[in-house]
């Protein structure tokens, strides 16, 4: 089963470019059981990213988009008027949420409150009410998305609930031909299921027990001291969270097929889990880097001052004169054999992705003003 797992992450990684980090997320909320929110800009392929994965689990599908006009019915069905006119209410939910095991809703700041007090109760007690009790939901993961986090005081308790949190980017100018080139191949590609969903059941049920012994594994300590730093930077953690957090990292453990979490798997956990916002996802991983909870913490840091120093060097060149082209040159040089000497590791993906983004920009800033001055 774990090959099965591990063959529908490198499916996934194949199938949309630079997304590692978005994949790692939707795979933790669907073994954690815990819903995810993407928050990034149109046309990152969110909607595709869970569209793909429900097939490669042959699992039921269902896809909405929110707005504030969004009633009830339209997600979890309309009422059976046959039997309203008995005297019972109930929902026709063929096809709608009540009867789907993958369930993905588009836009879920737009939503009504009426939904919105809905889905509190599917979030929390996986149920909805139906014929005047209440009927269990078959849903392995809810996925969300938006394109901005709200910043209504109302939506607060409601985006606390949204467990996993991942911020999507759209694909650097140096993976542009790659991107195409896959995209073209998505179109007419057919998904053959990869695990059942009784295999996804399973693992959920591993990551569980996983999750069950954290209160005896020795990386609890290293968590505590990590919640105390993010406190002090600010970083606000509901008592909810903490422990959906130590779910997260477990069902992280089990994709990176490890024996028990680690350091690396708690760092991960910590950005999905207990950043608020982007700027939350800068203070967590310092705060990584600080206790030595990432095993690859030296070369994320080598990789991050030397894109930092080549950024740098790329502002100075626009308007700087031979000697800093010169500079431009050595460090892009610098950076490059860099990149090509990390170990291949997907846990490294986004900062050697970052210094390749920022050398390309440099070998093209390059190449012009070579053109410009020698002709």
């Amino acid at each position: 089963m774990m090959d099965k797992l591990g063959e529908l992450k490198l499916r996934l990684v194949d199938c949309f470019v630079q997304r590692e980090a978005e994949i790692t997320a939707v795979l933790s909320g669907l073994l954690a059981s815990e819903p995810v929110v993407l928050v990034g800009e149109v046309g990152t392929a969110k909607t595709a990213l869970i569209e793909k994965m429900a097939q490669l689990i042959d699992a039921r599908y269902f896809y909405y988009l929110l707005t504030r006009f969004t009633e009830p019915d339209e997600v979890l069905g309309p009422l059976d008027i046959n039997a309203l006119r008995e005297g019972s209410y109930v929902r026709r939910t063929e096809g709608r949420l009540p009867e789907a095991e993958i369930v993905f809703l588009d836009e879920i700041f737009k939503a009504s409150s009426a939904i919105r007090n809905i889905l509190l109760d599917i979030i929390l007690n996986r149920r909805f009410r139906n014929n005047g009790g209440y009927v269990r939901l078959p849903m392995l993961a809810l996925y969300t998305a938006s394109n901005d986090i709200s910043t209504d005081i109302e939506d607060a308790a409601f985006y606390d609930r949204l467990t996993v949190r991942c911020f999507a980017k759209s694909v650097s100018e140096d993976a542009w031909s790659e991107l195409i080139a896959r995209g073209i191949m998505l179109e007419d590609m057919s998904m053959q299921p990869i695990l059942s969903v009784e295999d996804v059941k399973s693992l959920q049920q591993m990551v569980i027990q996983r999750f069950h012994s954290m209160t005896e594994s020795e990386i609890l300590g290293v968590y505590l001291d990590a919640l105390a730093a993010l406190k002090q930077r600010g970083v606000k953690i509901s008592d909810r969270r903490k422990i959906k957090l130590l779910k997260v990292a477990s069902a992280i453990s089990v994709i990176y097929n490890e024996d028990v979490v680690t350091r690396d798997s708690l760092a991960e956990a910590l950005k999905f889990t207990a950043v608020h916002d982007e700027d939350d996802v800068r203070k967590v991983e310092q705060v990584i880097f600080e206790l030595g909870l990432s095993s690859f913490y030296k070369h994320i840091q080598k990789l991050q001052t030397v894109t930092s120093e080549l950024q740098n060097a790329i502002k100075l060149s626009s308007s700087g004169g031979l000697d800093e082209l010169r500079m431009l040159s050595a460090v892009c040089s610098k950076a490059s054999v860099m990149a090509s000497e990390v170990p291949e590791n997907p846990r490294l993906m986004p900062y050697v992705r970052q210094l390749k983004s920022a050398v390309y920009k440099a070998e093209n800033i390059l190449e012009r003003k070579k053109t410009e001055i020698f002709g």
